[in-house]
């Protein structure tokens, strides 16, 4: 495939019919400027660079992650270019850890415009390879999963109260599309976090509190540098992927995801089968 062809497949799609769809059912769109956004992830990747774009556009961005020297380096950057931001060093894995950060964050600076759940770990391994290794799958649920559910629990009685809220939660195309080879612990924690946001989000209609979910495909960033199958794979840059997030942020829709990963959804509720059989045939 033309590496044009191919990476048009990964972008967001706009099409007419979507565009009208859309607009039936989401919120007007709004301004960033003031609004406080907590990130996870921060540190580096497309946390870091979605950090740095929420500040660009004036938002008063919340940086979450484990490395806080990292976190410190970043701070400085956006400051330096004029933003706002402050570093709220955690590890999502830990529940106590986490249950410390939200009441940090409500204490010191209120709660958040919205919460942008993008920490996450990922694992390539064939489940064969994985029949000793539960500790993975437990790994990936409690910083995919756990995590995201916890900060959502614990934000979300104050923005119920204020009457307004958004919850970002980052998942893989690899969800809508169905089969994820060698990606079973990552696609688990994935398809969790999806159907716990679509579910909320159906009760939380009509309080002001909205939840999308970014079904991204793959994003050169340090979590995939070291497998080797993916360094000529196309892929979406940091930025490219920060950009979505900022998307989701402004027009409040509830799922974005490449055009590749919608067809391939509508493939498969005609036939499973083929749609993990094209999924198959092109996973590295």
């Amino acid at each position: 495939m033309p590496a044009r062809v191919a990476h048009t497949a990964l972008q967001r799609p706009r099409t007419p019919v979507e565009l009208v769809n859309t607009l039936r059912t989401r919120s007007p769109a709004r301004r960033l400027q003031n609004l406080t956004v907590l990130v996870t992830g921060s540190s580096s990747g497309i946390g870091a660079a979605a950090a740095e774009e929420f500040a660009r556009r004036g938002a008063h961005v919340l940086m979450v992650a484990r490395r806080a020297h990292s976190l410190d380096e970043l701070v400085t950057r956006i400051r330096a270019a004029g933003g706002y931001a402050d570093t709220c060093p955690a590890d999502l894995s830990d529940t106590d850890d986490t249950a410390r950060l939200i009441q940090h964050v409500l204490d010191v600076y209120g709660c958040p415009d919205i919460i942008v759940n993008n920490a996450g770990r990922s694992i390539r391994r064939e489940v064969l390879d994985s029949t000793d290794r539960l500790h993975d799958y437990q790994r990936t649920m409690a910083v995919n999963y756990f995590g995201p559910v916890q900060l959502t629990l614990g934000f979300l009685p104050a923005m119920k109260e204020r009457g307004s809220g958004h919850f970002i939660n980052v998942s893989t195309w690899g969800i809508p599309m169905g089969a994820m080879p060698k990606f079973s612990a990552y696609a688990g924690s994935k398809a969790a976090i999806t159907a716990f946001g679509r579910s909320i989000a159906s009760e939380l209609r009509g309080t002001g509190v909205s939840v999308t979910t970014v079904f991204f495909p793959l994003v050169r960033t340090p979590m995939i540098e070291p497998t080797d199958e993916y360094h000529h794979t196309p892929a979406l840059t940091a930025v490219e992927a920060a950009g979505w997030l900022v998307h989701a942020a402004v027009y409040r829709d509830l799922e974005v995801m490449p055009r590749v990963a919608r067809f391939l959804r509508q493939v498969g509720a005609a036939s499973s089968r083929i749609a993990d059989g094209l999924v198959e045939r092109n996973a590295p």
